[in-house]
């Protein structure tokens, strides 16, 4: 009996792979100002009364809070904010969702401990469908239409 290997096919979502799908290079539009998810992730958090001016200044630091349009949000709402950024990318980009398709697993490089990563969203978002990453913001998005 003849025995084959499976291919597993990876998707690398990071600087180092596909930069479509690096949170450095993915750009989306949030309160006006159209600029990359890791931006728009790094900028919105607070260490007391300190906002950083650089993503590198909040990358891997664990902050007070976070705030988005000018008000403060507790930190458990980081991950939904995450989550939010890449959905609105991935809705406007449906070539790269039927690009993803394709792919049995997604990994990030740079993952590490990070809280946060790219891959486990575009992974959720390909595997168990859009619906259930937005399911996982759905108390910050309904805070964002009673304000």
């Amino acid at each position: 009996m003849e025995r084959r290997l499976q291919t597993i096919k990876i998707l690398e979502c990071s600087s180092k792979g596909d930069k479509r799908f690096s949170a450095f290079y993915a750009k989306v539009k949030a309160w006006g100002k159209y600029d990359s998810i890791e931006n728009h992730y790094q900028l919105c958090k607070r260490f007391g009364n300190n906002a950083p001016s650089s993503w590198r200044d909040a990358k891997g630091k664990q902050p007070t809070h976070i705030e988005l349009n000018g008000k403060s949000y507790e930190l458990s709402y980081l991950s939904q904010w995450y989550k939010m950024l890449w959905v609105e990318y991935l809705d406007k980009n449906p070539e790269l969702v039927k690009y993803a398709n394709g792919f049995d697993e997604f990994n990030d490089i740079f993952k590490g401990k990070s809280l946060n990563c790219q891959a486990d969203v575009v992974r959720q978002y390909i595997k168990q469908g859009r619906e259930s990453v937005i399911s996982d913001y759905k108390e910050l998005l309904d805070m964002f239409k009673c304000k």
